[in-house]
């Protein structure tokens, strides 16, 4: 099988994958070692500004030009976001920071019967980002990545086709060192074409071996060692705001991108989280951590989309928010839901759904629920937990107890009939709340049935009331 590989190359990843507050401004991305510009937007453009232009010249042309930083951590970050996007798709994925991607994909060719499927496939996912990108294919690594930079925007399987493009290549294409392309120009090389037609010794007795190695890659004569992406195996992913965002609400927007990213991440690994960490970074504040629960585990970026807005409600800004990090808690595998198939749906949300929301909104601590303890007293055997959590195992209660108690016992005030009991409970010496009764089930000469107690001084008293 003769191989084939394709490079996708994104020229402006940093302002693409930037949320932009406003989209009418022009901006610049600015790179500091030269003070050149690097990427730009649309109105920059119009405005007359070029890649490689510098910073004064910029800013004469464009009075309003809003300029950030280039930042190689950030781009290559999104690349590795594409790369978890790419790979339900393609199996054989190569970074190439901060703003290339390479993949092997002849062996994939024939699960999707063809290039054009293939091809349809993964720019449909590109697509969904909303990233500008070139792409190209070739025999080797490096002429896929000369194609693809050189904005050929093709795919193909014609290999004379491929090998003829990068010929005609000029040699600042190529990765050679400048110092070695002004060499080769001073002797009237100038298309990577030139170089090809001279023999891999002749090239080695006259230039050094750098330059024999990238050749032999390039035309696919020597062998190049590749090594392949493997996913994260839990998410956390930075978006850096072009506009710093005083506004919780308005944070929502590119929050909204980060629920989606996870969950892309989490359905492709069959996944969910209980939990979710969201990092507000603020200009001149430590950043805010708000922490997300949801009651039972969940994938969908809509429905923490709600718990996150519903939690943002009680959130104060210190300080404008300039980036914004989510990460998960655990993630475990998502396991069906065992529902009743005649019972019917009764609401929109479940249970623990409707906890989530209440917790979100109000505070995992004001959210409890009444779970049963491991003791006898009847005023000790029910408490309080936070919802959500796990109840403990129910107790091993042999007697017969009604689920309504009074508040406090009361004076029993009428005459009863006891019909079964006694039930004698003396504990609590432990911990200062010690008993010592004989409960009965009575029954009342209106009909109602009671739980009452007889105390050590012979005092009858009214704690509960059978349904």
């Amino acid at each position: 099988m003769k191989k084939l590989w394709l490079y996708l190359h994104f020229p402006r990843l940093q302002m693409d994958c930037q949320f932009l507050a406003e989209q009418h401004r022009p901006v610049i991305i600015l790179e500091a070692k030269d003070n050149s510009t690097r990427q730009l937007n649309e109105l920059a453009s119009k405005a007359g500004i070029k890649p490689g232009m510098g910073l004064g010249t910029a800013c004469a042309l464009c009075h309003d030009l809003h300029v950030e930083p280039y930042n190689s951590d950030l781009e290559s970050n999104k690349i590795k976001q594409l790369c978890d996007s790419l790979y339900q798709l393609t199996s054989d994925i190569c970074l190439f920071p901060p703003d290339g991607i390479l993949l092997r994909i002849h062996n994939m060719l024939r699960f999707y019967d063809g290039l054009d499927n293939y091809w349809q496939a993964i720019s449909g996912t590109l697509d969904k980002n909303n990233i500008r990108y070139h792409y190209a294919t070739g025999a080797t690594p490096f002429a896929a990545k000369i194609l693809a930079q050189s904005q050929w925007d093709q795919v193909c399987e014609d290999r004379q086709q491929m090998h003829q493009q990068v010929l005609a290549q000029p040699l600042d294409a190529s990765e050679l060192p400048t110092r070695v392309v002004d060499n080769l120009k001073r002797v009237g090389i100038r298309l990577i074409g030139d170089l090809a037609a001279m023999p891999l010794s002749e090239i080695a007795r006259r230039f050094d071996i750098q330059l024999v190695t990238y050749m032999g890659r390039l035309l696919g004569e020597l062998h190049h060692s590749i090594s392949f992406y493997h996913p994260e195996k839990r998410f956390n992913r930075r978006l850096e705001l072009l506009y710093e965002i005083d506004n919780t609400q308005i944070l929502l927007p590119p929050i909204q991108l980060l629920l989606q990213a996870l969950e892309d991440f989490l359905l492709i690994r069959d996944q969910v989280t209980e939990e979710l960490l969201l990092n507000l970074h603020q200009r001149e504040q430590a950043s805010l951590t708000v922490t997300v629960n949801s009651a039972e585990g969940e994938y969908r970026a809509k429905v923490w989309q709600t718990l996150m807005q519903l939690k943002l409600e009680s959130v104060q800004l210190q300080s404008p928010v300039y980036a914004l990090s989510l990460e998960t808690g655990n993630t475990h595998l998502k396991t069906p839901r065992a529902d009743d198939l005649f019972s019917g749906k009764k609401t929109a949300l479940s249970q623990t759904q409707l906890i989530a929301m209440l917790q979100a909104k109000l505070g995992q601590e004001l959210v409890q629920q009444i779970s049963l303890h491991n003791d006898f007293r009847p005023e000790q055997v029910n408490r309080y937990q936070n919802a959500g959590k796990a109840l403990s195992p129910l107790p091993k209660l042999q007697a017969n107890r009604p689920f309504f108690l009074l508040s406090e016992p009361q004076k029993l005030n009428e005459k009863v009939r006891l019909l079964q009991g006694p039930e004698r409970i003396v504990s609590g010496w432990w911990d200062d709340h010690a008993i010592t009764r004989d409960y009965f089930i009575a029954h009342s000469a209106q009909g109602r049935w009671y739980w009452v107690f007889r105390t050590a001084e012979q005092r009858w008293f009214l704690h509960g009331v059978f349904a």
